[in-house]
């Protein structure tokens, strides 16, 4: 079954589907003054044995009931819940109490969101290839530990963004404790298609995911807002059933991603090379093309668009790295030509009002006065200053 608002299409050919839960060989226990940790990377847990291992691809049937079936010594039940991609698991008793759903919405975009108390410390060898996951927390106790050694340290209420490009080692992860989150995934080319046309809408390091770009996994914490909380409980405790259940699901997958999307967006720096060089360079584009079009500039809409940057990522990229608004640049770069017409003595001051950008005299002889406490043409009879 296909959702209708992403289009399954056809998986990438380095998506091959594959879920492999391995037997649970390894000993875990809280880490107490011991650096026997490190040895995996946790800071918290010491793990030794083999860690049981997951790697989520693209197809959503690797989300069907049957799935959890197959991981026997980890679930005691599943519960269908009206579709072949949508289902209700329950642990083994050595593992903890509670429950997960997991919904397949389509190949390459799901989400599952669980309240489960762990018996002791799970942990695993996690990869995820050319996947954005969010995960939403009202109360959490786990540790993810990136490739190249990022650490995220997920106790309590939080939320986290990990986006794992292709190619990248397995991460590792352990839970533990009392654990009520939700976790939205969406494939690279799910995310594509997504925002097929708008890619400039999404924050500089979520463009980088979506060409390709990025090298390394990201794995950060977000600020924990309350339309993350909201949606967490909303799931929790959604009272439909079936093909209601699901879309309403659905609904919460895609409004995690987008309050993720907005934090992103509202971060200066996300910390990635990728990001702060994919921001540079949209920054002296849309410089370069107002030094162009300054007369008539493009809005800031299609000026980002033009730039590849979301809005928000222009403006604060834009006061970083030239140090004024736009808005201030485009005034600076009209009021140089203006001083430099006025030089000139012979246009008049309308003349030069128009061939600045200005639509009426009046504005451009306000502009004047505010910024050097005269008029045009005094400012003209008496000399022009510096800009």
């Amino acid at each position: 079954m296909r959702s209708s608002l992403v289009d399954a299409g056809t998986a990438p050919a380095d998506s091959v589907p594959t879920r492999r839960m391995a037997k649970r060989r390894a000993r875990t226990e809280l880490a107490v003054g011991s650096r026997s940790a490190t040895a995996l990377g946790f800071r918290r847990f010491a793990i030794a044995g083999d860690l049981p291992s997951m790697s989520l691809n693209y197809a959503m049937k690797e989300w069907a009931a049957e799935a959890a079936r197959d991981a026997e010594r980890e679930v005691e039940a599943v519960e269908p819940l009206g579709d072949p991609h949508h289902c209700r698991a329950y642990p083994a008793k050595d593992i903890g109490t509670g429950y997960l759903e997991c919904c397949g919405l389509a190949d390459g975009f799901l989400i599952h969101f669980n309240d489960i108390t762990h018996a002791a410390p799970y942990p695993m060898s996690m990869s995820a290839p050319d996947v954005l996951r969010v995960r939403v927390a009202s109360d959490d106790d786990a540790e993810y530990v990136a490739p190249r050694g990022d650490r995220l340290d997920l106790k309590g209420a939080g939320c986290a963004i990990i986006i794992e490009p292709a190619g990248m080692p397995p991460a590792q992860a352990v839970f533990s404790g009392h654990c009520r989150t939700a976790s939205a995934y969406i494939h690279r080319s799910a995310l594509q298609r997504l925002y097929a046309g708008r890619e400039h809408e999404l924050p500089a390091v979520l463009q980088a995911f979506v060409a390709g770009n990025l090298r390394q996994t990201v794995a950060r914490r977000l600020p924990l807002g309350a339309g993350f909380i909201r949606c967490l409980d909303d799931l929790h405790a959604c009272d439909l059933t079936e093909h209601s259940r699901r879309l309403f699901i659905r609904s919460k997958a895609i409004e995690i991603l987008c309050h993720a999307f907005k934090a992103m967006a509202q971060e200066e720096d996300f910390g990635s090379p990728e990001a702060s060089a994919l921001m540079t360079r949209g920054v002296l584009r849309a410089q370069r093309l107002l030094i162009d079009n300054f007369v008539s500039p493009p809005s800031l809409d299609d000026l980002a668009r033009e730039a590849g940057l979301s809005r928000s990522s222009l403006c604060a990229g834009f006061r970083q790295i030239v140090g004024q608004t736009v808005f201030d640049y485009v005034a600076d770069l009209r009021m140089q030509h203006a001083l430099a017409l006025l030089n000139q003595r012979d246009a008049s001051i309308t003349e030069i009002a128009y061939a600045v950008g200005y639509s009426h005299p009046s504005s451009f002889s306000l502009a004047v006065q505010r910024r050097f406490g005269t008029s045009p043409s005094e400012l003209r009879r008496r000399g022009l200053p510096a800009i």
